[in-house]
């Protein structure tokens, strides 16, 4: 019997260590962790890792050291855009709703207002 099993993916992104102003790789499994993402990193086209075993591996690449070093050059921007666009989305949302909420409310009155000129 075959099963189709749905693989989850999400882009490595290094952690920002504010002491040296620099960025560092820090696992994003905990340990013993099953089901885990797969993470593509930028360091090389293809290049990803399942587990915390082969992250440790990839980690220790000479492509991938340099990536880390480069990052905030080339990477940090890029990330903080999608942040902020992520968080502006959800910002919009919300306001659409809350306007929404007093359009129905104006409504509301508006009727009631023509209802009492009767």
């Amino acid at each position: 019997m075959n099963q189709i099993v749905s693989v989850e993916s999400s882009i490595y992104i290094p952690v920002f260590d504010e002491n040296n102003d620099t960025y560092i790789d820090k696992s994003p499994y905990k340990p013993y962790e099953r089901n885990c993402i797969k993470y593509e990193c930028r360091c090389k086209a293809g290049s990803y890792f399942v587990n915390n075993m082969m992250y440790k591996q990839h980690i220790k690449s000479k492509t991938h050291k340099e990536f880390i070093t480069n990052y905030k050059k080339y990477f940090k921007e890029v990330d903080e855009a999608k942040e902020t666009i992520n968080n502006l989305k959800v910002e919009n949302e919300l306001l659409k709703r809350k306007l929404e909420k007093f359009k129905r409310i104006i409504e509301l009155l508006d009727d009631e207002e023509f209802h009492d000129c009767d």
